[in-house]
């Protein structure tokens, strides 16, 4: 019966969500009812994600069997004329003037020989750290957060609290990024890591990088504040928690990483997700290492974005805890700072909470209005289906960003208002969940057709409401097909490549949207899109 007794004094230990460190210490370098739900002949107009477009030139390809002469003849016409070509592709750049550009991209496309037409668009290196340990670096490539680093590296205005056994204030490549910090367990300010664990999540969410020492941290220039609310021994209490999570608020916290996880929430420890998250404060907690869907807290709490583990290939861990109430997977393993100017491999949901806690850092540096609501929603729309048992998918950097780069964004979703003084009841052992507030009607249609080798593409149109939406696509042949979708202004929302079904999910603006399938294999194709009504 001590348990009982437990739960009746509301103080539950929490422990570190299993940080297991895999490699040995390094001695090394510090380092969517639509308007023409039928498919349509007309060629899609390609549209890309920058506006870098070339002035005065146009990408086209035309239909297999068109000849030179025919495609010389009708370019005239439209004021166009060959710049170069790619034999192979059967795809010609053209010139046309300046300003005309668009003119000239809708009538081609309504030609029936044309197969596409699109802008070009100027190309630059990404950005490649140059720290030590880079090139061992998976977690990052795998969920393109180095092409979020094209966009945004982070910003010091963005703080990152880490709750967790504090921080080793020497390490190499943590120095200039942390500000004040506190020890929940001492009233103090003392937040020196007497454990490890902290160094090691902190590390990844946002230790210095490209310094040509050490690792690359999801958001170089955020900065870093140590809460210590576990011990030498890496555990705690749920009130020390719920201390470090207002402290964090109060003192300027815009994401709040936990790294930690407990079998049983407490009062105290909701209201305390409660008031950072009606103050703006993004919350993310690891599920916990169980290795089956008992729910952990407070990554249970629907307030809070809680993480599982996942490995290379996207597949989950067999050590991560899963479930519907995990919202987001990110890989499980990642390169790290350490104590005493240790580097090495940190895995663990503890390593995939930080992994979040970085993206949701460069997304508010990369859109620093943005709500807590809106960075979550786009975190979660932007998601990629896994076949691991989570709410939404495992996270893309570069698609969140490229989320809150739409025209539109979904309306906050509504807090929970804290409750002041809470019934001394025991704690509830299942997450509680706020009434959602009517939300817009949804739709659903199905396109369906064939890509062929004559005709690789088929292009959809649909009319929606702003908002979340989903898709399905299912086709007969093993080899991948794509679906792509742009916004009315042609801006890219989302594009996937894989096998039937082919799952996707994204943010939609209001308007009309552009849905292309495309493939190099003959296949039939049924697409299902649910969205929210115009």
């Amino acid at each position: 019966m001590d348990w009982l007794g437990a739960i009746a004094k509301a103080v539950v230990n929490v422990v570190v969500a299993v940080g297991t460190m895999i490699s040995t210490a390094v001695a090394g370098p510090a380092h969517p009812t639509t308007s023409d739900p039928a498919t349509t002949n007309v060629a899609p107009i390609v549209a890309a994600i920058s506006s870098s477009a070339i002035p005065g030139e146009l990408v086209v390809r035309y239909r297999a069997g068109v000849k030179a002469d025919a495609a010389d003849t009708l370019e005239k016409a439209h004021g166009a004329a060959k710049k170069t070509e790619i034999a192979a592709l059967r795809v010609r750049v053209l010139r046309v003037s300046n300003g005309v550009e668009d003119k000239v991209m809708r009538e081609l496309a309504a030609d029936p020989s044309v197969e596409f037409v699109e802008r070009d668009f100027a190309v630059a290196a990404t950005m490649t750290p140059n720290d030590y340990w880079w090139p061992n670096q998976w977690s990052q490539v795998k969920t393109r957060t180095n092409l979020a680093w094209d966009l945004t590296q982070g910003s010091a205005s963005v703080v990152i609290a880490s709750l967790d056994t504090g921080v080793d204030l020497t390490q190499p490549d943590l120095q200039g990024k942390l500000v004040g910090g506190y020890n929940t367990l001492s009233g103090s300010s003392e937040a020196t890591d007497d454990n490890g664990h902290g160094t090691w999540a902190a590390g990844v969410a946002g230790a210095a990088s490209n310094n040509s020492i050490g690792v690359a941290s999801y958001c170089w220039r955020c900065s870093l504040m140590p809460v210590k609310v576990l011990g030498a021994d890496g555990t705690g209490t749920m009130s020390n928690v719920a201390a470090g999570i207002t402290w964090a608020t109060d003192h300027g916290a815009r994401v709040i990483s936990m790294s930690l996880s407990g079998p049983i929430g407490t009062s105290a420890l909701q209201s305390a997700v409660q008031y950072a998250h009606s103050r703006g404060v993004i919350l993310v907690a690891a599920a916990g290492n169980s290795g089956n869907s008992t729910q952990g807290y407070p990554a249970a709490y629907s307030e809070v974005l809680g993480v599982a583990g996942t490995d290379p290939n996207d597949a989950l861990y067999s050590w991560s805890s899963y479930g519907s109430w995990v919202k987001l997977a990110a890989p499980g393993c990642s390169y790290t700072t350490g104590r005493a100017g240790w580097y090495g491999s940190f895995c663990g949901t503890s390593a995939a909470t930080p992994v979040v806690a970085g993206i949701a850092g460069l997304a508010l540096s990369y859109s620093p209005n943005a709500s807590n609501t809106a960075v979550e929603a786009a975190l979660e729309a932007s998601a990629l289906k896994i076949s691991a048992a989570v709410a939404y998918g495992r996270v893309d950097a570069y698609a969140t960003l490229l989320a809150l780069g739409a025209s539109a964004t979904p309306a906050p979703a509504p807090t929970p208002t804290p409750t002041a003084n809470p019934a001394p009841t025991p704690a509830p052992t299942a997450a509680p969940t706020a009434t959602p507030a009517p939300g817009p009607t949804t739709l659903s249609t199905t396109f369906s057709g064939a890509v062929t080798n004559k005709n690789s593409s088929r292009s959809f149109t649909l009319i929606s409401g702003a908002g979340v939406a989903s898709g399905t696509l299912t086709f007969t042949k093993a080899a991948p097909l794509t679906v792509a979708v742009y916004s009315p202004t042609g801006s890219v929302l989302v594009s996937q490549t894989g096998g039937s079904p082919l799952s996707m999910s994204l943010l939609l603006p209001a308007g009309t949207s552009q849905f292309v399938v495309s493939g190099t294999a003959q296949s039939s194709f049924s697409l299902t899109i649910t969205y929210p009504a115009p």
